[in-house]
């Protein structure tokens, strides 16, 4: 018959050092927004966010301006555009005809660059799709392109389109 003999304090200690560090990722930097100035440019816009379903399940205001794209065509079958809040702010999505369009907003950076990045916008492919980051009124935004054939070109869309559909966002909502 083999026995074990029982596992000690030692050996968990053993097992723990042994094991590695977690990974460590740019700094969390949470950002003060703007609100007046966001509130100032959704009194000036004339857009009507009234399509655009809304799930809330807190009822709580905004962490950050919801901006959302204006004069959006989607595909004719095209579920309605939908909205989520979450804790640091919203994600909403688009079906459109070569792509779907994913618009998110936080309050939340990762790394003081991304704080700091002022009116520039990143684009970048992928695979398959492609994004562009932004800051508005100190929220952090992202709206990731997500080509609905992939077999084509390495983008089904360009910069020059992502930042036309950026320069469409208004703000729909805020506190």
């Amino acid at each position: 018959m083999n026995q074990q003999a029982p596992i000690g304090d030692a050996d968990v200690q053993i097992a723990q050092a042994n094991q590695p560090a977690p990974p460590e990722g740019p700094d969390q930097v949470t950002t003060e927004i703007d609100w007046e100035a966001a509130r100032a440019a959704r009194a000036s816009s004339s857009v009507n966010s009234s399509n655009v379903t809304t799930q809330n399940a807190t009822g709580a205001p905004p962490e950050v301006p919801v901006l959302l794209p204006s004069g959006v065509v989607q595909a004719q079958n095209a579920r309605p555009p939908a909205m989520v809040m979450t804790d640091d702010g919203y994600f909403a999505t688009y079906e459109m005809p070569r792509y779907d369009a994913i618009v998110n907003g936080t309050k939340t950076a990762y790394g003081a660059q991304r704080a700091d990045r002022g009116d520039d916008m990143d684009f970048t492919i992928s695979e398959g799709s492609a994004q562009l980051a932004f800051s508005r009124f100190g929220a952090d935004y992202l709206i990731e392109f997500e080509c609905r054939q992939v077999d084509g070109a390495p983008s089904c869309v360009t910069e020059e389109e992502a930042q036309a559909f950026a320069e469409s966002l208004f703000v729909a909502e805020t506190r």
